[in-house]
């Protein structure tokens, strides 16, 4: 008897967290869409041609001095946006090396087949802005930022690939959503 309880109690587990799907209104789509709902105002930013961007290991260097960092592991589609020009470190926080890190693709937030929205994390930079540990410490930069983003592409559909999404896609809106803590 105690056998078959035990078969059941992992059982149920087991099938409850399989079917465990993403929620709107929990998880990282909670701060997210209080964020859009409340904050989001469009933007408008320029985009850096291709040709300006050098994609490395682990980096993209735009126009030669702005330097975004991503983990080493990014996917594919990631590095397809740093290579595109559409994200550089100056729109992110007007310095020109930015480490990011985590990021995440929103698929509940994307109201249309021509938006994609994004989140990620940034941690200080407070060695590029000249400033000590201390005073980063003491302005709470050992916690990362989160930042979402938004593209835009007028011409995407739901057939519409990923990459010809990027190739076609604009800035339209980044902002720093609050420190993770």
């Amino acid at each position: 008897m105690k056998n078959i309880f035990i078969v059941m109690f992992v059982a149920f587990f087991a099938i409850k967290g399989i079917a465990q799907t993403e929620n709107i209104n929990s998880g990282k789509y909670h701060p997210a869409k209080e964020h859009f709902e409340t904050i989001y105002k469009q933007q408008e930013h320029s985009k850096y041609l291709r040709s300006q961007v050098k994609l490395e290991k682990a980096k993209a260097i735009i126009n030669v001095v702005n330097i975004l960092e991503f983990p080493e592991n990014v996917g594919e589609k990631f590095k397809l946006i740093f290579g595109s020009g559409l994200l550089y470190p100056m729109a992110i926080n007007g310095t020109p090396h930015v480490k990011i890190a985590a990021i995440n693709e929103l698929p509940l937030l994307n109201i249309n087949p021509q938006t994609k929205r994004f989140s990620f994390w940034m941690f200080g930079q407070d060695e590029f802005l000249g400033k000590s540990v201390l005073l980063g410490l003491l302005e709470n930069r050992v916690n990362p930022t989160e930042y979402y983003f938004e593209l835009y592409n007028e011409n995407a559909d739901e057939m519409t690939s990923f990459e010809e999404f990027i190739d076609g896609a604009k800035l339209t809106y980044i902002q720093s959503g609050g420190i993770i803590i």
